[in-house]
């Protein structure tokens, strides 16, 4: 990059929908819609994000997440941009289970996985596919904002492999990066002198708020 001050990345995950709270894996083809709690994180996080100088709001198209940004970009007078290169992972036939249905379904993937080998989750996206494709989604738009602060909205398995990206991490280690919680924000530093993490899965902003289901994928 041969702007001398580094674009900042913003990385929102979405707020709560109603697969969160039942635990079921939403990946790409469910387009679950938020929650009344998730609205309200949505509300709580614009507030935070009123401090740094966004210029511009990139979000997946999903509507989980595109109605996040919608209500971020209100708070903000930004609307957002609809980028279907922030899509959560395709997780083929794992859409809609729960974890444990997972393990029983498809042992032999979940354990091959667990071994850090990049298999296609469900028949769906390999880890090495979602990485170049959020890697790619993100090179993007940095070349499009140089040296300005741009918030990506997005989920938690495609943010996950976007830090990933940023950090240089192998991929047979992905999976020990965790999903933030609704909402969480990491931020991220593309400059001169290549990419830097800054901040991971930070809730502060929901302290005090309605507890939500941290971890459920998507």
């Amino acid at each position: 990059m041969k702007h001398s001050e580094p674009t900042t990345l913003l990385l929102l995950r979405h707020g709560e929908t109603e697969w969160n709270l039942t635990g079921r894996w939403q990946g790409q083809a469910a387009d679950t819609p938020l929650t009344d709690l998730g609205r309200q994180q949505a509300r709580i996080v614009a507030q935070r994000l009123r401090s740094y100088p966004i210029q511009a709001i990139y979000s997946s198209d999903l509507a989980r997440a595109f109605e996040t940004a919608q209500i971020v970009g209100e708070a903000l007078g930004l609307a957002p941009i609809p980028e279907p290169g922030l899509r959560e992972s395709d997780i083929g036939a794992w859409m809609g289970l729960t974890w444990e249905e997972i393990v029983a379904r498809f042992p032999d993937e979940v354990a091959a996985m667990l071994a850090g080998q990049d298999v296609r989750r469900g028949g769906g996206e390999s880890f090495t596919e979602l990485q170049a494709r959020l890697g790619a989604t993100a090179e993007r738009i940095v070349a499009r904002h140089p040296g300005q602060t741009v918030l990506l909205v997005s989920h938690g398995a495609a943010l996950r492999s976007l830090v990933a990206h940023v950090l240089g991490a192998s991929l047979s280690q992905m999976h020990r990066l965790a999903i933030g919680g609704n909402t969480a924000l990491s931020v991220v530093e593309a400059g001169p002198y290549g990419w830097y993490l800054v901040t991971y899965n930070d809730t502060s902003h929901l302290d005090g708020a309605a507890p939500s289901v941290a971890a459920t994928r998507g």
